[in-house]
């Protein structure tokens, strides 16, 4: 249910990558609708083509549907945000510019797109065939794109570290200090040269190895890699902490997004459940969608911080 909702403000599912993994086993597609103050979105995947509609007209992009309805997940998954590769970071940071920005979004898709065809091209050819006119096209128009993503990220990440920390502060009573770097391998400006510098090097290694694609946002506390140093308790009121530090982000653009809290009765004790809560309270979350397996235990904490909360039993 939490990832029907997701799925309808951005067209994707927060748990699978692949689509065919939303579909019921031994059926060739799916179907969700929801109405969103009286506005009907309906997503549908089938035979490999998706479409979205917006009050029974289909959008000519799916991607015009982005930024349109927000939500912000908190999930048993995030822990791979700080466990796994950045790939999973980027994805993250990416997501949640291009909820705010159409000119990221747009940008980083094409830039995605030249970077594949790029790596393509160095792959199936060999370096004594290779055209280095082709490849400065390639290079002239992932500057074109990826200067600007670079640029977007080391705003956000201005902004980002002060929320975090302050969140982490209230959850944690100012326990550990901690922190979000972006690490970007090139500043927007020198983003040409150095592709350029690193043409041999993607020669030898057939595919593209500068550029926003391989940049990482470092997770820290106390000034160490959050992955290594962090107990389990701590990596939780952290991503808790950056999930708070994502509405807020997305307040200061006016939009409004839903929350989805999945199992997080389980993820945090009941001081910190409280302390969140009253966190939540203090946000203008026009609806929040929490699952847990006791309704008596859900309904002695959410009744102390909201008055209108109903039960769906599954």
């Amino acid at each position: 249910m939490l990832d029907a909702i997701y799925y309808l403000c951005y067209t994707k599912s927060y748990f699978q990558s692949r689509e065919i993994n939303n579909v019921k086993y031994d059926s060739n597609g799916f179907r969700i609708e929801g109405l969103f103050e009286h506005e009907s979105i309906v997503c549908k995947w089938k035979d490999g083509k998706k479409t979205v509609e917006h009050d029974g007209i289909v959008y000519e992009k799916v991607t015009e549907h982005i930024g349109k309805y927000s939500s912000v997940m908190i999930a048993p998954d995030d822990i791979e945000l700080i466990n796994d590769g950045s790939d999973l970071r980027r994805k993250f940071m990416d997501g949640l510019l291009s909820q705010s920005d159409a000119t990221y979004l747009e940008y980083l898709l094409l830039y995605q797109k030249i970077l594949t065809q790029r790596n393509a091209y160095l792959k199936q050819t060999s370096p004594a065939n290779i055209s280095h006119d082709l490849l400065d096209i390639y290079d002239e128009q992932l500057t074109q794109y990826g200067a600007y993503l670079i640029q977007e990220r080391k705003k956000l990440a201005e902004q980002l570290p002060e929320w975090v920390q302050q969140y982490y502060a209230t959850l944690s009573n100012d326990a550990e200090q901690v922190n979000v770097q972006y690490k970007n391998g090139a500043e927007p400006e020198q983003l040409k040269l150095a592709l350029q510098q690193s043409r041999r090097k993607d020669l030898e290694y057939r595919r593209t190895l500068v550029g926003p694609h391989t940049d990482d946002w470092m997770f820290t506390i106390a000034d160490n890699p959050m992955k290594a140093h962090a107990s389990q308790g701590q990596k939780k009121s952290f991503l808790i902490s950056l999930k708070l530090a994502h509405i807020k982000w997305l307040e200061n653009l006016n939009k409004t997004p839903f929350l989805l809290l999945d199992d997080i009765f389980e993820k945090l004790d009941r001081k910190r459940l409280l302390k969140l809560f009253g966190m939540l309270s203090q946000f203008n979350i026009p609806q929040i969608f929490l699952t847990h397996t006791s309704e008596a235990d859900m309904m002695e904490t959410v009744k102390q911080f909201y008055e209108d909360v109903q039960m769906v039993r599954l």
